[in-house]
């Protein structure tokens, strides 16, 4: 029987749906982190293809053998060729050529399915601030264009890595001398539960390195602000700024400087309101009197049947 395929393979988790030829879900599977960058390739491919075992077994186990006509996945880190034929060969395994349509397969990075999700408008970009940050955007015309979201070493601003990192740089500046104090260092030894600076690098360095863990500290760093703190408030501040920079970027990529675009944006940092979204939306429309904000309301995965759907 003939289905849709939609997959959204995050650094947390991966999301895996399938629909009727409709675009209508009837069955959804989550499994772990299929991103190869975060948690390497032996353990990309053990996630993505149990997660696709259940569903093929599941859709087998009502008396038919599926078919999916066009799938989209929609793939976290997907930045270059290298990293699409990583993902090919965790995707294309053998055994799942079988069920493929392999003519209507597309594998992208997750913005795009994101974007799918937030808007189908001609003109679209979306921003993710996040544990990561990117920015993506198309056109009219079909031309695509990017910013940002080269991971946490070659480019990540506007994440949560990013101001959580800088959220502890500001802590040990203080420390030091360096720097002036601020109420980061009481808000972060409590969140993390700690009481001295040997605890912070303890908990930095004595545990395997995770962005996840890093990005948390986005939250004391926005609550700092809020209360006054000087250099929380500067923080944030530089951080929306890098957030307007990425986004202003694709926008002229696409020549959409003067005309109307949907903006989709996800991400919790879009929580932190005053310091951070407040200053992103009031300047990006400063610069771009056409932009229509739309917060993401579906989920990437839905983005992912939609554009199944499309490329039939």
């Amino acid at each position: 029987m003939d289905y849709l395929l939609g997959v959204d393979g995050g650094g947390t988790k991966t999301v895996i749906a399938v629909a009727d030829l409709n675009g209508k879900i009837i069955l959804e599977k989550i499994t772990g982190s299929s991103n190869f960058k975060s948690i390497g390739f032996i353990g990309a491919v053990k996630n993505f293809s149990s997660g696709i075992d259940e569903v093929i077994k599941e859709l087998e186990n009502r008396n038919t053998k599926p078919y999916f006509k066009s799938s989209y996945f929609g793939m976290a880190g997907l930045n270059t060729s290298f990293d699409k034929n990583v993902y090919s060969d965790i995707i294309l395994n053998e055994s799942m050529k079988s069920y493929l349509n392999l003519q209507k397969v597309v594998i992208c990075n997750d913005t795009v399915i994101g974007l799918a999700a937030g808007s189908m408008k001609r003109n679209r970009i979306i921003i993710i601030c996040g544990t990561g940050s990117n920015c993506y955007g198309i056109n009219k015309e079909g031309i695509e264009a990017k910013a940002n979201g080269w991971d946490y070493i070659l480019a990540d601003e506007g994440s949560g890595f990013s101001m959580g990192l800088a959220a502890l740089r500001a802590v040990m500046r203080a420390y030091d001398g360096r720097g002036e104090e601020t109420l980061l260092t009481k808000a972060i030894f409590e969140f993390l539960n700690i009481n001295s600076i040997d605890e912070l690098n303890r908990w930095t360095y004595g545990e395997a390195f995770s962005k996840d863990r890093f990005a948390l500290l986005s939250l004391p760093l926005c609550n700092t602000a809020e209360t006054g703190d000087k250099i929380a408030i500067e923080i944030l501040k530089n951080e929306a700024e890098e957030v307007v920079i990425n986004v202003s970027t694709v926008v002229r990529k696409l020549n959409l400087e003067n005309k109307d675009f949907d903006l989709v944006f996800v991400g919790g940092n879009f929580k932190c309101v005053k310091y951070f979204k407040t200053i992103i939306l009031k300047n990006l429309r400063r610069s771009f009197p056409g932009i229509n904000y739309v917060p993401l309301t579906a989920r990437p995965v839905e983005g992912a049947i939609r554009l199944a759907l499309e490329n039939i």
